[in-house]
């Protein structure tokens, strides 16, 4: 099975339980998150959840009961934001570096102008809401 790789060295299954993890919006037991994707068998989802904790990806969360044992629930140490965003950065510098050596110059200089044009209004408007937020702390909360 082909693996699809990000900035954090994931697969499409720990990609999969992650976003599982996620939409629960709660720690889960492995027979949980087989449960949630029909794709993930539980044996694939024990055998991938020990990979991601080695990856520190994901952590145990707590010890509940279920059935007549005792089961780690997991939750994600990275937000789905946090993923996303690194996901964009990976895709963006893919599609800048891809650029054709051959192709229209004007053109190339053009659309790297519109991307430094997004990134400084995308620059400011978090640099103004990270200073509204430290001038207004509960705000923030």
């Amino acid at each position: 099975m082909e693996k699809n790789r990000n900035r954090f060295n994931l697969s499409v299954r720990e990609i999969d339980i992650l976003y599982a993890l996620w939409k629960a919006d709660r720690p889960l037991l492995a027979s949980e998150i087989s449960e949630a994707d029909e794709k993930l068998k539980l044996a694939t989802v024990h055998t991938t959840l020990k990979r991601m904790l080695d990856k520190k990806i994901i952590k145990v969360a707590d010890f509940v009961k279920s059935g007549n044992v005792f089961g780690r629930r997991y939750m994600p140490t990275i937000t789905l934001q946090e993923f996303e965003l690194n996901k964009l950065s990976a895709t963006t510098s893919s599609l800048v570096s891809a650029l054709p050596d051959n192709a229209n110059n004007d053109f190339i200089l053009e659309e790297l102008d519109n991307l430094e044009q997004i990134i400084r209004e995308q620059r400011e408007k978090l640099l103004k809401a990270s200073n509204s937020s430290a001038q207004n702390p509960k705000e923030a909360i």
